[in-house]
C-alpha cells in the first residue's frame, strides 16, 4: 500500500468506529509495512477500537443478565397478574 492507500484504509476504520453499522468490509491486512508516520494514529485507532470491544462486552454482560431476570419470570396465563422483583 502506498502512503495514499494507508490514509485511506485509515480513515476508512475510523468511519466505522464512528458510525459502527457502516462497518460492512471486511478487512485485510495490508501486504506492505505502515509508514512509521501513522504510527501514532493507527495506536489511537487500536485504543478505540480496544474501548469499542470493551463496550459490547458490557453490553453483552447487560443483556445477558437481562435474559436470565426473564428466564425466571413464571409463566402465566393471560388472566393472572405476574410481579417481578428486580431487586432481589
Amino acid at each position: 500500500m502506498s502512503s495514499a492507500e494507508w490514509v485511506d484504509e485509515l480513515d476508512r476504520l475510523e468511519r466505522e468506529l464512528d458510525v459502527p453499522e457502516n462497518a460492512i468490509e471486511p478487512w485485510h491486512p495490508p501486504t506492505t509495512p505502515m509508514p512509521a508516520e501513522f504510527a501514532d494514529r493507527a495506536r489511537a485507532l487500536l485504543l478505540r477500537q480496544q474501548d469499542r470491544i470493551a463496550e459490547i462486552r458490557r453490553q453483552q454482560d447487560a443483556i445477558a443478565h437481562q435474559l436470565v431476570t426473564l428466564r425466571r419470570v413464571p409463566d402465566a396465563g393471560a388472566d393472572a397478574s405476574a410481579y417481578l422483583d428486580v431487586v432481589g
